[in-house]
């Protein structure tokens, strides 16, 4: 059964773990040169969120959100048209093994993100949706879109896929009304 929970802790064990994750759910050119080096500063981050999708207690996927700012000013040069909101978290890599994509697991972490950015009075959320695996339309059919445009090569895709960049909402909780 596939369970998806906040990483309150994080140890190199589960870094080698995302980046075995990473490796597998990606091409290889698509790697960063130092994948430890990198997630393991970016897990360790105060402000950053990471979220692990499990199978029976087995880690088969993650999701890592950084602060909107970030990662505009990381992004900047590659997409000038990312503009600064302090109110928006940006999905900065969601990876799933092959085995267990499917639209279940990767639900699940969004509600958990959903359920972590509540705390911090966050309802939006933007990212770069690569097209051609359907994460686009699932982040489409799932929230409610504030803005999409298309890029059609994608520098951190070696410039193979279509990407969508996203800003979105999620829907209106009857519990928010309460």
């Amino acid at each position: 059964m596939l369970t998806a929970e906040v990483v309150q802790s994080i140890d190199d064990a589960i870094v080698l773990n995302v980046v075995l994750i990473n490796e597998q759910s990606y091409p290889a050119a698509w790697e960063y040169d130092d994948s430890e080096e990198y997630y393991g500063q970016m897990f360790r981050k105060p402000k950053n969120i990471t979220i692990l999708l499990k199978n029976d207690g087995e880690n088969v996927g993650f999701l890592l959100a950084i602060p909107h700012d970030d990662a505009v000013e990381e992004l900047e040069s590659d997409d000038p048209l990312m503009v600064y909101d302090p109110a928006i978290y940006y999905i900065e890599n969601v990876a799933i093994l092959p085995a267990y994509r499917n639209k279940e697991g990767f639900r699940k972490m969004l509600d958990i993100l959903r359920s972590e950015l509540k705390k911090r009075e966050i309802s939006k959320i933007s990212m770069h949706a690569r097209v051609s695996n359907n994460l686009s339309k699932n982040i489409q059919d799932n929230m409610n879109v504030i803005e999409i445009r298309r890029i059609s090569a994608w520098k951190y895709y070696n410039f193979e896929e279509t990407t969508d960049y996203i800003i979105a909402a999620w829907p209106s909780d009857p519990e928010d009304n309460k």
